[in-house]
């Protein structure tokens, strides 16, 4: 299937127009921060941290851990490591020591959401791809059928069945496949899944 850019319709729909399961990822608030442990204190079997907002600079975050390790147990400790995160909607940290990806996967969070944490699981926080984002991003979807319903839509069409078939009886009862239009499209683009069956549609 032809490839067609796709944009998230704006709010504001004439009631009826669209399917009400039908429509962009609703946006949570998030708080992204980190448990930041010293590795010194780790070692000797007492546990001296900290938990850190992530949702700042890399300077900012950098100051908080120095903060953290001046005040350690253990005289002249300088290794860190993240034991824990809360709101990084599954993307795995604990390898990353970072704080420059960790800010950036933060930032990403706070402005994209579960779109964005679908992208860095799939780049396994690879920040030169992370930095790809913006350009590959399409749009969230509640279901592979409510993207499938998106982009039968950009491509006009909804309006091509409307003037192809104009007899009112026959109309409601010819409807497009959304399904089968979703696993048709799927090989040109990368659609990401969560849990909860909403797809996040990247361009390759």
């Amino acid at each position: 299937m032809e490839r067609h850019p796709h944009q998230p319709e704006p709010d504001g729909e004439e009631p009826g127009e669209r399917p009400p399961s039908f429509g962009p990822e609703r946006q949570q608030p998030r708080h992204p921060r980190i448990y930041v442990a010293d590795l010194a204190s780790t070692e000797r079997g007492i546990e001296h941290g900290l938990w850190i907002d992530a949702n700042q600079t890399a300077s900012e975050i950098d100051a908080d851990i120095e903060a953290m390790l001046a005040s350690s147990p253990v005289p002249g400790a300088k290794l860190w490591a993240v034991r824990s995160s809360e709101d990084f909607d599954g993307i795995d940290l604990s390898t990353v020591a970072d704080s420059s990806l960790i800010a950036d996967l933060a930032h990403g969070l706070v402005e994209h959401g579960r779109a964005f944490a679908a992208w860095a699981r799939f780049v396994s926080n690879d920040r030169a791809r992370i930095t790809e984002f913006r350009d590959a991003y399409i749009g969230s979807y509640q279901s592979r059928e409510a993207w499938a319903w998106a982009l039968v839509e950009s491509l006009g069409w909804h309006r091509d069945l409307d003037r192809h078939i104009t007899d009112s009886l026959i109309r409601p009862y010819v409807v497009f496949d959304y399904k089968a239009v979703a696993e048709d499209a799927e090989p040109s683009w990368q659609v990401l899944a969560d849990p909860d069956g909403t797809v996040h549609v990247f361009s390759r």
